[in-house]
């Protein structure tokens, strides 16, 4: 099967089937990714019918592109490709030739493509998708964290490799716009996702599938250039300029529409790049910029008179409060076990108050500060008189903070 660039009138029954299984399933997928939640019922049914899989999964964006619901979304994807295949193929049996259809296939998976790439890539310029890692991160011993929390971390300390794979994004999604260009963004969208295919699959990063997609629709545009590309890369052999396939127009409406495509070009990247830069600022902003942001620790806990030492087997003592967004705290006990609290507080009245987020019952302190660095606490936390004195932990104490970029390094720096 040879899809190519060039008008070919007479194309093989082997090459008219695999055109319409990949056009049907990739058009379906695009499709079903907007309107598949308009058929909840008709989903359920076929999952519990169907693929006998049951049909209690929940519907509902939990940011997994990995659920029940994905997974039923994509066995009905490739049921409907393979029976629409059938019925077309025996409905249009005399058909020669798809060059009509193969082109504008071609123009929608570059224009998914071309979006997927800039919300991908945005996000990561502007440090949205990973971010840095958060003081209770911080905290976290590498033991603890999941395959994917450590894979977010990796990719979420270091801005600048962030702007690096953001921008190789953007630019594979921009060049697929043009035909010229077209096959050099293929191949670098097929690099980048590649590797976002192994680190999903290796760390259980839950967007496998929709990952995998991205590559094999980057795969379908490069897959009538394979020829050329293998000659000129395995082969070192010249190859004739391509003469592309364009259906036919008035040189008017082709001005148009290059126009028009400029046009948009300018419009969705400006459009996708302010709102992924508006998300960042959203989400600075929800860090605390009070006196409490950073992370305390507890060097004095008393608990109804009696003073409590730092043993790691305490499930009650305080070992750090984390204050790291606005109307948000931590507490992490002696034993690594982590409450979570909405936090406010009243500087006039020197007053914290604590609410738990399973519950409404508000936990009352008043404050001090000896100086930026030293916290009290005194209060009735859960009917027990507490007294907590803190001490703020800087961030450059941590080693991932500190330790910065170095041209000359005499020995190797791996802890």
């Amino acid at each position: 099967m040879n899809f190519d660039n060039t008008q070919n009138n007479n194309w093989s029954f082997i090459k008219k089937i695999g055109f319409k299984l990949v056009f049907t399933y990739l058009v379906l997928f695009v499709l079903l990714l907007f309107l598949a939640p308009l058929f909840e019922g008709f989903l359920r049914w076929f999952a519990g019918n169907i693929l006998n899989w049951g049909a209690d999964f929940d519907m509902q964006s939990t940011g997994s592109g990995d659920r029940s619901y994905d997974y039923v979304r994509f066995g009905l994807n490739i049921i409907l490709a393979i029976l629409i295949t059938v019925i077309w193929s025996i409905v249009d049996a005399k058909r020669s030739s798809y060059n009509i259809l193969f082109h504008w296939l071609r123009v929608i998976i570059r224009i998914s493509l071309f979006l997927a790439m800039l919300f991908y890539g945005f996000a990561k310029i502007f440090h949205g998708q990973f971010g840095d890692p958060s003081l209770e991160l911080l905290l976290q011993s590498v033991g603890e964290m999941s395959p994917m929390g450590l894979a977010w971390t990796f990719m979420g300390h270091s801005m600048a490799y962030n702007i690096f794979i953001g921008f190789t994004e953007v630019l594979g999604g921009v060049l697929l716009l043009y035909r010229k260009t077209l096959t050099i963004g293929s191949m670098i969208i097929i690099g980048v996702m590649a590797n976002v295919v192994m680190m999903n699959l290796s760390y259980d990063v839950p967007v496998k599938l929709f990952s995998m997609h991205l590559v094999l629709m980057a795969l379908v545009l490069l897959w009538p250039d394979k020829q050329r590309v293998i000659n000129v890369f395995f082969k070192n052999e010249a190859v004739e300029k391509v003469i592309y396939y364009i259906p036919s127009m008035s040189t008017t409406l082709k001005r148009i529409i290059t126009g028009a495509k400029g046009l948009v070009v300018i419009l969705l990247t400006l459009i996708i790049a302010v709102q992924c830069f508006v998300r960042f600022e959203l989400k600075e902003q929800l860090k605390s910029k009070s006196e409490f942001y950073g992370i305390w620790e507890s060097q004095l806990f008393i608990k109804n008179g009696d003073t409590l030492k730092p043993l790691l087997s305490d499930s009650y003592r305080w070992r750090y409060l984390i204050v790291n967004y606005k109307k948000k705290a931590a507490v992490k006990k002696m034993n690594d076990s982590i409450d979570r609290y909405q936090f406010k507080f009243n500087a006039n009245q020197k007053e914290i108050v604590f609410n738990r987020e399973t519950d409404s019952i508000p936990q009352h302190f008043f404050y001090s500060f000896d100086n930026p660095e030293l916290l009290k606490l005194n209060g009735v936390f859960d009917h027990d008189s507490l007294q907590i004195h803190f001490k703020r932990k800087k961030e450059t104490n941590f080693r991932l903070i500190n330790r910065k970029f170095h041209w000359v390094n005499e020995s190797t720096y791996n802890y």
